[in-house]
């Protein structure tokens, strides 16, 4: 009997036929598997492609096995790599909680993984992958125009470059043969087409961190991260998928005018969470602080230093009314500009001092609860009107050095920071109408004191060849009287204003008239 005339009965059908026709209804209809609802599963919460969490039972020091809990009544298997970081070091342990994958599951075995790619069919895992959103690795291999080349379970696949990272990619370069977990978004046309995306992967991870960290931002947690970002007023802190922002005021107890000045992009820090809050447009705003797991250096501040002490500091800050200086990072005090010389008036700070200076000062008060120290440069030295009745008592003998000639008289300083004042009519007494050029700056006059103002730290001299100068001190006197008055009466009408010679010769003329 010849083959083609074999008659084949429709019951008969063949069991080769049967089995191939049955194959490739299953793979047919795998797919439609995936994506049917999770409610007509009797285990859904168990079931292919489903994320499930469970307790680490064991960990076989014998083979790559490891026993994980899901229920009371299902105890799944995982590979021990699944638990394993890049660098060989073990992430969880017997008792740790897990979050995994179902890639297979039959009457004997429920198999997990936290990545895609364990199953015998890679299209199968990227149809999983897409369907349930699962992470797959894939290794980037190359670049082209938009975007890149990326190995998934053996296949090509398409990585738009706004896809691939949470922030800009700036260079492609950095990312060519590197292994990355990406979301697969499309398979199209059996495998060929394939688009991945790592960029919306870590977004998700990112917002479930969030939220664990805001579940538990009251317990003061401290994270490690790696600076991203670095601005003026502050620096992006990358933690692991997600960003928080490290204001540059947070950043040390010292001072910190700009970010860079104390962290670099790529450096590691470890920082405080500070707070979680949402924006107007929903986003999580993250604050973090370095100095808060510092030691705050006011809290020892009576160890390490004392009132009338004096210490070593630097000028950090100079303001209209004062400098700011440093004595230890994180603790500064003001000198006040009435503090910063007993020898002249300083009109602003930057006449004595400037930024970056090395200065020794006085401690003259600590306030510790508001954080704040008085300081004065001057008293360092010696105060030059300490004992001044004695040292300055009238008729006492000084040579001093000119400083100014006014119209009124010549200011003489006669010790370091202390300036007296000869008036004019008494210089020309003396020198008659070559005065200016014998007591100007920088001539040296024998002088004697005449007069002590102690509580307004003023000296009224004379000139020791001049024996008669009453008439001279009385006209001073009514002079100074007079600038006094006029500082205390509103006056409604001009006054007048003559000056001190006007006002001395006034007085001589009134006296040798008397005579």
């Amino acid at each position: 009997m010849r083959y083609q005339d074999i008659q084949w009965e429709d019951e008969d059908s063949g069991f080769t036929d049967d089995k191939s026709k049955k194959k490739v209804e299953e793979e047919a209809s795998f797919e439609d598997l995936l994506l049917q609802d999770p409610g007509q599963d009797d285990e859904a919460d168990i079931r292919v492609g489903r994320q499930v969490t469970g307790t680490i039972t064991n960990i076989s020091s014998h083979s790559n096995t490891v026993l994980v809990e899901l229920d009371a009544l299902n105890t799944a298997v995982m590979d021990k790599n699944q638990i394993v970081d890049d660098k060989g070091e073990m992430e969880f342990h017997v008792g740790d909680k897990i979050t995994a994958y179902v890639i297979s599951k039959s009457a004997d075995e429920i198999l997990l993984s936290r990545r895609m790619g364990q199953s015998k069919n890679p299209l199968d895992d990227l149809l999983m992958a897409r369907n349930g959103q699962l992470p797959v690795k894939g290794k980037v291999t190359g670049e082209n125009k938009g975007g890149f080349d990326v190995l998934v379970l053996g296949k090509r696949a398409f990585c738009p470059v706004s896809q691939m990272d949470s922030k800009f990619v700036a260079n492609k370069a950095e990312y060519i043969n590197q292994e990355f977990n990406f979301l697969i978004e499309k398979v199209e046309e059996g495998g060929r087409n394939i688009l991945v995306s790592r960029s919306k992967l870590l977004r998700r991870e990112g917002e479930a961190k969030i939220t664990e960290l805001e579940a538990r931002v009251d317990q003061e947690l401290i994270l490690d991260g790696v600076i991203r970002e670095v601005k003026d007023f502050g620096a992006f802190v990358d933690l692991g998928g997600f960003d928080g922002f490290l204001h540059v005021s947070e950043m040390s107890y010292a001072r910190v005018n700009r970010a860079s000045d104390y962290v670099q992009k790529g450096d590691k820090v470890r920082v405080k969470l500070q707070k979680i809050e949402t924006t107007a447009d929903g986003k999580k705003r993250i604050s973090l602080s370095m100095k808060a797991i510092q030691e705050d250096p006011w809290s020892t501040i009576a160890s390490k230093f004392e009132s009338g002490n004096s210490y070593a500091g630097t000028v950090v800050r100079l303001e209209t009314f004062g400098a700011f200086v440093s004595l230890t990072p994180g603790v500064e005090g003001l000198i006040h500009i009435s503090e910063m010389s007993w020898e002249k008036r300083i009109n602003h700070p930057s006449e004595v001092l400037k930024v970056g200076d090395t200065v020794q000062v006085r401690i003259i008060d600590i306030k510790n609860a508001e954080q704040k120290m008085s300081l004065s440069l001057k008293n360092i030295d010696e105060d030059p009107w300490a004992k001044a009745e004695e040292k300055y008592a009238s008729g006492t003998l000084f040579t001093g050095k000119v400083q100014s000639l006014k119209g009124f008289g010549a200011f003489v300083e006669i010790v370091p920071g202390v300036v007296g004042l000869v008036p004019t009519e008494i210089l020309k007494k003396a020198y008659g109408e070559s005065f200016k050029k014998k007591a100007s700056p920088p001539q040296e006059l024998n002088v004697v004191v005449r007069e002590l103002k102690l509580d307004e730290r003023k000296i009224l001299l004379s000139l020791p060849e001049i024996k008669d100068d009453s008439g001279d001190i009385a006209a001073y006197q009514e002079y100074m009287q007079s600038q006094e008055d006029k500082t205390h009466v509103k006056a409604a009408q001009p006054q007048s204003r003559g000056s001190f010679g006007d006002i001395l010769a006034a007085q001589l003329d009134k006296s040798k008239k008397n005579q």
